[in-house]
């Protein structure tokens, strides 16, 4: 191979190398999260999220996180494992809001009363639009975002060995915000 073609070769893997380890967007987050659920009450926990850069400004993420709510006798943990694309608009070298979407799948167990008179465990799909801002900061960065989540519910209770069915929903509003070292 000449030593134009092999120059002009590295060259482009060199920038192309650059790009994916310089932008900001791909990297590894940790946040605290509020859910509002619509039957569940508040839902507070934690969780981490990976992002990749796809092409530009736009991204894939997978998030996993921990929830738990403890209301009126009602103790509720939620588990969502949630994929997400979004597409960041980038305003100057250090602030990017960004929009997307998502699907998930929830792992949820709730029980009710002390005696374990009604309990129940659940694994169902939903999916979740939103939008959030990104302060970087070198390396690192900070964000904050608003997510809506759908994820309804149709729950088998059982109390004193009996089944009852019942409609439940974990559909609201949920915010993040954390911390995230790119890469």
């Amino acid at each position: 191979m000449p030593d134009g073609c092999a120059s002009a070769a590295s060259t482009i893997g060199a920038k192309a190398t650059a790009s994916l380890v310089s932008t900001p967007y791909a990297g590894l987050g940790v946040f605290a999260s509020r859910w509002e659920s619509q039957d569940y009450g508040t839902l507070t926990g934690y969780g981490l999220r990976l992002g990749w850069n796809i092409y530009g400004n736009l991204g894939l993420e997978a998030r996993a996180s921990y929830l738990e709510a403890n209301q009126d006798r009602l103790e509720t943990s939620l588990i969502p494992l949630e994929a997400a694309l979004t597409w960041r608009f980038h305003l100057g070298r250090h602030l990017a809001p960004y929009v997307g979407g998502g699907i998930g799948y929830y792992l949820k167990d709730a029980e009710y009363g002390n005696d374990d008179t009604w309990d129940t465990s659940e694994k169902t799909a939903g999916y979740f639009g939103l939008a959030g801002l990104s302060l970087y900061l070198g390396p690192l960065s900070l964000f904050a975002e608003a997510k809506y989540n759908l994820v309804g519910t149709d729950d088998d209770l059982h109390w004193r060995g009996s089944d009852v069915d019942a409609e439940n929903s974990l559909d609201g509003p949920s915010f993040n915000a954390g911390l995230k070292l790119g890469f």
